[in-house]
Order: C-alpha cells, then structure tokens, then sequence
C-alpha cells in the first residue's frame, strides 16, 4: 500500500512538471526565454540632425550625414566633435564607413544656399548582420544594430498567480545573461559612447516581467500582443 501511495505521488509531480500551465520556475524560465530571445538589446542610431534638402523622404536611413568637425568656432567645434563621436565609434568598430562629402541643406531665405560639409556614414557588411531597421520598437521603427543571444539563468523568484484584467498573471524576477557577444560589444571606445554595452557583457543581468496564463500555457506578456 505504502508503495503505491508513493508511485501516486510521484506520478503527480511528474504531471505538474509536464503541465505547460501550472505555476512553475521550469513554465517561467520558458515563457520569458521565448520572449527575450528573439528580443535581444538594441543600440539606436543618434540622431544627427543633418538631413540633404535634396533627399526623398522614403530614401532610407543611410546614408547618414553627420556635420563635420571643421568649425574655427571653438563652441562650434566642440559641438560638432560631440555630435560626431558615437559615429566614430561605430566606425572603429566596423559597423559604419564614413566618407567625407558635401550636401545642400534648406535655408531660411531664398537664393542659392552654401553646401554644408559632412561625413556620409553607410553600413559595412559587419553592420548588416547587426542592423534591424526597427530595432526591437513594436510601435514605431528604430533604427538599431542589435546583439546577443539573451537567455535566462535563474528564475529567483515569482508572486502567487492571480486575477488582472480577467488574465491570469504572475510577476517574475529573474537573472540573464547575453551569448554570443560580438567583438563589437567590448570595444572600450563603445562602450564609452553607449554605456550599456559595459553593463550588457556582465556575467549575469537582472531582469523582471509578467507571464499571463493562456490557452497553450504561460508567455510573456509582451508577446501577447503578437498573437
């Protein structure tokens, strides 16, 4: 008798490991590795400012034209380095070429109006494997290179399911970690010009979301709305 109570219990937790919709650490760790990993972190593209006045609006996002560094203003100058620099970085490190060139911008009054001179920074092909044209934005796009294969560590802790908005909801906190770090990522002048590169090639990242109960099981909620 005792051994069949025992193969009952046994028998139980192995139907609460393999039910995709009971509150566990295992439904968890799923249901944000599925959401993070196809969302890896995304550096956008600063803004320049510089824009041709003979440039169709639908031309793309490149080339991108940022102002050159040639002011004999001392303010100016410093500005225009300033604005200059994560572009530089990004050329260091193998993502943009730039080259230098000349473009007409609108003016405020009529006439022919002085060229202005640039730097045309365009994707090398280390750059096309990292650029996402909406970056990870569901909205609106944001032109971003991304990087990294996130995936979750450790669930370390999840609130008691309950009821929000009629949707079954738990609260998760969690550690992570990025794979698979381009060379990119570690470049000590990018991660000057985008702080969270430094903080992204730690070992282990912390990290908090909601999963919702569903039909199929636990997801993110985040991906609720691709659904």
């Amino acid at each position: 008798m005792k051994s069949v109570v025992v193969l009952a219990a046994v028998a139980a937790l192995v139907a609460g490991c393999s039910d995709p919709k009971a509150a566990s650490e295992k439904n968890f760790e799923t249901a944000i590795n599925d959401w993070i990993s196809v969302n890896p972190p995304c550096l956008s593209l600063p803004y320049t400012g510089v824009r041709a006045a003979d440039r169709a609006a639908d031309a793309g996002v490149f080339p991108l034209y940022v102002e050159a560094a040639v002011s004999d203003h001392p303010v100016r100058l410093a500005n225009q380095k300033k604005a200059a620099a994560p572009f530089e970085a990004l050329a260091a490190a193998g993502l943009l070429k730039g080259e230098p060139a000349e473009i007409k911008q609108t003016g405020y009054f009529s006439g022919p109006q002085p060229k202005l001179a640039v730097v045309a920074y365009s994707l090398t092909p280390e750059g096309e494997k990292a650029y996402s044209a909406k970056g990870n934005s569901r909205m609106m796009a944001d032109p971003s290179f991304c990087y990294g294969e996130p995936a979750v560590k450790e669930i370390v802790r999840f609130t008691e399911p309950g009821d929000m908005m009629g949707m079954t909801v738990s609260q998760v906190e969690y550690t992570w970690q990025l794979k698979n770090l381009p060379e990119w990522t570690k470049s000590k002048p990018m991660q000057a010009q985008f702080p969270q590169l430094a903080r992204d090639n730690a070992e282990t990242l912390e990290g908090k979301g909601a999963v919702v109960l569903t039909n199929d099981g636990w997801v993110h909620e985040r991906a609720l709305t691709r659904r």
